[in-house]
């Protein structure tokens, strides 16, 4: 799985759920991981992975094939699971609430789950 843009926790829960390896763009966060075979990578945007999970600009997204989700705000709305849109990343509570929901469905994909998209204010 790739994971785009600056998103510690959701990368602290991907690892705690027991996935296998996680591919990070940007500075890789630290992380203990159950599973010792667990490994994190550093990636580009354009790096093959079962699904790729934008948190940030876009470049992640537009580069994908395949399962592909993105976060980010809109007028004051957290979104997931939508084509990247323009406007300043979430911040506080609300970048953990989207970096909560798009760990879980990033999971949900990687079990062959579709993904749910989700906006709020």
């Amino acid at each position: 799985m790739l994971l785009h843009g600056d998103a510690p926790l959701a990368a602290r829960y991907l690892a705690a759920a027991g996935l296998g390896r996680l591919l990070v763009t940007g500075d890789a966060p630290p992380l203990a991981a159950r599973d010792p075979s667990f490994r994190l990578e550093r990636a580009t945007p354009g790096a093959a992975a079962d699904v790729v999970l934008d948190l940030g600009d876009g470049a992640a997204w537009r580069k994908a094939a395949g399962v592909r989700m993105w976060g980010g705000a809109l007028g004051g709305r957290v979104l997931l699971g939508v084509e990247p849109r323009e406007g300043p990343p979430p911040a506080g509570a609300a970048r953990a609430i989207l970096e909560t929901l798009a760990a879980g469905e990033a999971l949900r994909a990687l079990l062959g789950l579709a993904p749910r998209s989700h906006d709020f204010a």
